[in-house]
């Protein structure tokens, strides 16, 4: 088991459903015209879909507004500057503000049209959801 999944593990008062198949993954894949980053196959494929204090990723295997496809989609509907080769992974619930990754697993802090580098990986973004929580 990678680290990143040991991480999301040790999280108290994480909520999980059941993992997705890799056709599932590729499903989505397809439909969202590009290839997710190794670390959120591995966690979509382990965990569905998290959510743990203020934070709730999207994920597959589950319908609404947490699944992936489902929430990229919306979001490039109503917002005209959505960038290609990401998706969402995190609404924040604010000011129309959207945690998305690219292929590369670089996280960003998504405004209208206004993209903001956070970190390198989803699992420097899991560590600043994690001191979000604690404070």
């Amino acid at each position: 088991m990678s680290d990143f999944i040991n991480k999301i593990n040790s999280i108290n008062g994480l909520s999980k459903i059941k993992g997705c198949s890799l056709k599932q993954v590729q499903e989505a894949q397809t439909e969202l015209d590009m290839s997710f980053p190794d670390e959120f196959i591995d966690y979509v494929r382990e965990f569905g879909c998290i959510d743990f204090g203020p934070t709730e990723w999207t994920g597959l295997n589950i319908e609404g507004y947490l699944n992936t496809v489902t929430a990229t989609k919306e979001e490039k509907e109503f917002n005209s500057s959505f960038p290609q080769k990401h998706f969402v992974l995190e609404d924040l619930n604010i000011d129309a503000k959207k945690i998305i990754v690219n292929e590369n697993g670089e996280v960003f802090l998504l405004q209208y049209d206004n993209k903001t580098f956070l970190c390198n990986s989803l699992s420097e973004y899991l560590d600043i959801c994690i001191k979000r929580m604690n404070n």
